[in-house]
């Protein structure tokens, strides 16, 4: 295998890498380790799981209780009785209450019994406590919240919908423990779904039907005691109970207790790694508990370091195919490999460790792929001959453009309507005779960078830097919708950060840049110009010469951003602009109305609207010869903005119009005498 040949294997990886499939294909194989550990993890003890399953919805729909999902608040607080006289140590309850029960001594009900109990821990989420709660509850009672009795429920799938991972902070894992447990969480190593923890026995998973029926019997006597279910007096009343005994009850002594919803119509269920079929939502957090209990959870090797070794895996490859001419060497090495990391992986899993191996799999068989595939050197003698081509040209869309169309290289162009862009640093003389090279050339080369980054992230094809000036062109080599929008936004997008790149430069420099840009669209002929030993892709036209002078005309407006006539015509409704006057620019005899881009229509601040509102009422009034209107509402924008230079000039000529009127065939004129 020739060396050059690795560069598209290493593509195709890193590609593979990044796409979407390499992922799923990494959960994948994480899935099948985590349903078939190379050795199985035992649960730590101390636990039990207590759900309301369809037998619990079936006991307590039966004539006596009659309820129906969701149930009362009062089955829970019993739930949370018959547990507390049971014994269990903590019970940790996975169901959110955000909204106020119907019958609102069902609320107090909940809020004090569970209140009372200092074991219970109640789910939450970022946004929102259980109801009962709030924090008029928690500041009368707040002996009852010495600790965290609040834990996040929030689970996190990923893109396919699986839960993997668990993020510990706050969650309802770590307020299990006392104090909360403190680990970050990663990556759960199960121990089994429900049937595989239901078999192995070492986990009691027991319905929640009893628990309720007996809570309910307790809190009819703890009611009677304490009729204001006040949490105080239902601790005291609780504490009078005795504890209950039996199988069941029993189960749960001493244990931390997690306690969810497995029914249908629940609605509680999650689709694990660990089990093909959706499980209940508890499972998860309970899985988290013996994690953070075992100091279990599994570490990810970061992804990057698949790629390196899958990098590494198709250098080795390549390196049997550059000495065996058959395909049987490099083909046993790409098989052994991929064994090699499927292996280590399916191990690393057991050991603690995360390795995603799908990267080194797919990177064997790309690079065995490059050994086996003739036609390689076809494509190769293809970008030798683009390569040639290249010499001749700078910018990346050119390249592209000649790939799929090699007869583009030949001189000449065709006619075209794009939109140009000129900018220009403001003062760069100046500035040039006070600093030394070594300090203006990183200043030059940190603005054309961060200039022609905006422009490119909206379409442009940088046509050429002349010194400190950039031409730009929207439209070319391919086609771009919306070119006018688009030549907008980047000039926009460029001003905005020559604003934020000024505190650097004056802090490091002593100075700070402004920056003029001419924007104007029309037909020009767009193609090759040179001779045979050098071309450039260029544009050239009218258009192309009065954006330029826009550019320039921008220090006489006092503006940042001027566009032409059409430009400015097409950029209306997303954009806000206003005319300035009609411009006669050098060599040309009829005048063009001139725009200043504002900004975005919509976004600008309400001061800078007025002023645009006021300013081009009073245009509007001046072009159609309403002088007095004109000169009111000029004066009104000089109010907003007392140093705009086109709002005083109009102001001045039309407080002199009211006077002494111009001809019949007067109009706003500028003219231009230099470029």
């Amino acid at each position: 295998m020739r060396w050059r040949w690795l560069l598209p294997v290493a593509a195709l990886t890193a590609m593979f890498h990044f796409l979407p499939g390499g992922s799923t294909l990494d959960n994948a194989l994480l899935d099948f380790a985590s349903r078939h550990p190379l050795r199985r993890s035992l649960p730590p003890g101390g636990s039990a799981i207590v759900l309301i399953d369809d037998n619990t919805l079936k006991a307590l729909g039966q004539e006596g209780y009659g309820m129906r999902w969701p149930f009362p608040r009062g089955a829970f607080a019993g739930l949370i009785a018959a547990l507390d006289r049971a014994g269990a140590s903590r019970i940790i309850l996975d169901f959110t209450f955000f909204e106020q029960s119907d019958a609102a001594e069902q609320d107090l009900l909940l809020a004090g019994t569970a209140a009372a109990v200092p074991s219970v821990v109640l789910a939450a989420t970022v946004k929102q406590d259980p109801v009962f709660w709030d924090e008029a509850f928690r500041t009368r009672f707040t002996q009852y919240f010495s600790t965290q009795r609040l834990g996040r429920v929030e689970l996190n799938a990923d893109p396919d919908g699986v839960v993997r991972h668990y993020h510990v902070p706050d969650s309802l894992a770590a307020v299990a423990f006392l104090p909360p447990a403190g680990q970050p969480g990663g990556i759960l190593r199960w121990y089994g779904g429900l049937t595989q923890l239901k078999d192995g026995g070492s986990v009691p998973v027991l319905p929640a039907a009893r628990f309720i029926v007996r809570g309910i019997d307790i809190l009819k006597r703890v009611t009677d005691s304490a009729p204001e279910l006040a949490p105080d007096s239902i601790a005291r009343a609780l504490a009078a109970e005795p504890a209950l005994t039996g199988k069941v009850f029993d189960a749960v002594r001493g244990r931390t207790v997690f306690v969810g919803a497995n029914a249908s119509g629940t609605f509680d269920v999650k689709q694990l790694s660990v089990s093909k079929n959706v499980e209940p939502g508890i499972l998860v957090h309970w899985t988290a508990w013996a994690n953070l209990k075992e100091h279990s959870f599994i570490a990810e090797i970061p992804r990057w370091v698949a790629l390196v070794v899958g990098l590494l895996v198709a250098g080795l490859v390549g390196i049997f195919g550059r000495h065996y001419r058959s395909l049987v060497a490099p083909g046993a090495a790409a098989a052994g490999l991929a064994t090699l990391c499927l292996a280590g992986a399916y191990a690393a899993h057991s050991a603690g460790w995360y390795f995603p191996s799908a990267t080194p799999v797919a990177a064997s068989a790309f690079a065995l792929l490059g050994v086996a595939v003739e036609s390689f050197l076809v494509e190769q003698q293809r970008k030798r001959e683009i390569q040639a081509i290249f010499g001749s040209y700078v910018a990346p869309e050119v390249v592209d453009l000649l790939v799929h169309d090699p007869s583009a290289v030949r001189l000449g162009g065709e006619r075209r309507e794009l939109t140009i862009l000129f900018s220009d640093l403001a003062g760069f003389t100046d500035l040039s005779e006070k600093l030394p090279p070594d300090k203006l050339l990183p200043i030059i080369n940190l603005y054309l960078q961060e200039v022609s980054d905006c422009l490119l992230a909206n379409g442009a094809y940088i046509d050429k830097y002349i010194g400190d000036a950039v031409m730009a062109v929207f439209g070319a080599p391919q086609p771009l919708p919306d070119q006018v929008w688009a030549a907008c936004e980047g000039a926009l997008a460029a001003q905005r950060v020559l604003d934020r790149l000024n505190p650097r430069f004056q802090q490091d420099y002593g100075c700070r840049l402004r920056m003029r840009i001419g924007i104007n669209t029309g037909t020009v002929i767009v193609g090759n110009l040179g001779s045979e030993r050098k071309k450039n892709y260029t544009v050239l036209g009218d258009a192309v010469n009065l954006a330029s002078r826009l550019e320039a005309a921008n220090k006489q407006f006092g503006t940042g951003i001027l566009l032409g006539e059409t430009t400015a015509r097409r950029a209306q409704g997303r954009f806000a602009t206003r005319p300035l006057t009609r411009l006669a620019v050098k060599g040309k005899t009829e005048a063009v109305e001139v725009h200043e881009l504002v900004g975005i229509a919509g976004g600008l601040a309400a001061d800078r609207q007025a002023f645009l509102s006021a300013y081009n009422d009073g245009y509007a009034a001046l072009i159609t010869r309403r002088f007095s209107e004109a000169a009111a509402a000029f004066e009104r924008a000089r109010k907003i903005v007392p140093d705009d230079v086109m709002a005083r000039a109009w102001h001045e000529e039309s407080t002199a119009y009211v006077l002494q009127p111009p001809p019949p065939d007067w109009q706003p004129l500028l003219k231009l005498t230099s470029k």
